[in-house]
């Protein structure tokens, strides 16, 4: 038979376990989660792979365009991009993506990409320039109408560059990623135009492009474009395999020029054949003119269309 002392020595172990139990749920409950216990925020750094100075210029896949002798580009410091966690959705969100900003942390050809996100060790992230807002996890929208034919309004607007990120390692606060090189979803072009009698370059305060031809395309462009992550079976696509689709509209794409211009600066919709381009420019003093050229754009590079010859309109 216990005695009254070993029933009180029992009552005072219990409460000792009790409080301890108690202590160690509130600790854990509060205490951040390690790589091991699941998805949280953290600080990711992404480090780029370098292609080297000759391939920058060889392939736009930097943020600032700069032309000299071509064209080169380069990240700024600052430069606001948007990863999307392409391996999760919040299921307590209603499925929504996990979503946020990233800044590139130099001015230089390369640079590290800093930013709040939510991952685990494993995780693909898309990461894309300019920022944009994802609505799931599969694909984004591109706008390709509102370009001002300036090289910078292309360059922070409309210079489009995607990259896949992996998580390499994580801890609880921290996280790095390694990423390819970013590629360049569109084709950037410059453009001028000279009058066909006579040779006279010919002013430009505003552009109008569309596709030529006969197809059910003919006489419109695309102004928007979407870009899907994942196959038709939901699984991330590799990064070479990701890229931009134009949304058939119902009318051609204008670029509108804050003053006069000699030559504008236009990203384009790649193409997997050669195409026929209409082209009408106004001068801004009440003329205007048009003509074709036909193209074969390919993603990620730099055209120089100068000179093409365009007919005065009536």
């Amino acid at each position: 038979m216990r005695t009254k002392e070993q029933f009180l020595m029992l009552f005072v172990l219990g409460g000792m376990m009790l409080a301890g139990l108690t202590a160690c749920s509130g600790d854990d409950d509060n205490a951040p989660q390690t790589a091991d216990d699941g998805v949280k925020v953290r600080r990711l750094t992404i480090t780029e792979a370098d292609g080297g100075a000759a391939e920058a210029r060889q392939s736009l896949t930097r943020a600032s365009l700069t032309e000299d002798d071509g064209l080169t580009a380069k990240w700024t410091a600052g430069d606001a991009l948007t990863y999307c966690n392409l391996s999760r959705v919040n299921q307590g969100n209603g499925y929504a993506p996990y979503s946020g900003g990233l800044t590139a942390a130099s001015t230089a050809a390369t640079s590290q990409f800093t930013g709040n996100v939510t991952c685990l060790k494993g995780d693909y992230l898309a990461v894309v320039y300019p920022a944009a807002t994802f609505t799931t996890n599969s694909q984004y929208t591109i706008a390709l109408s509102g370009q001002d034919g300036t090289l910078a309004g292309l360059a922070t607007r409309f210079h489009y560059v995607y990259g896949m990120a992996y998580i390499t390692t994580v801890t609880d606060q921290t996280a790095d990623a390694t990423m390819e090189k970013m590629k360049s979803l569109l084709t950037v072009c410059k453009f001028s135009f000279v009058n066909k009698d006579g040779g006279a370059a010919i002013p430009i305060k505003t552009l109008t492009v569309s596709y030529g031809g006969s197809g059910t395309d003919a006489g419109k462009y695309p102004q928007t474009a979407t870009v899907s992550l994942k196959d038709k079976d939901g699984v991330s696509l590799d990064q070479a395999n990701v890229h931009a689709a134009g949304v058939e509209g119902d009318g051609a794409l204008t670029v509108t020029c804050p003053s006069v211009q000699d030559a504008v600066y236009v990203a384009l919709l790649p193409t997997s054949v050669q195409r026929t381009y209409n082209f009408t420019v106004t001068d801004g003093s009440g003329n205007s003119y048009s003509g074709t050229a036909k193209a074969k754009l390919t993603e990620g590079e730099y055209v120089e269309a100068t000179g093409l010859k365009l007919t005065q309109n009536e």
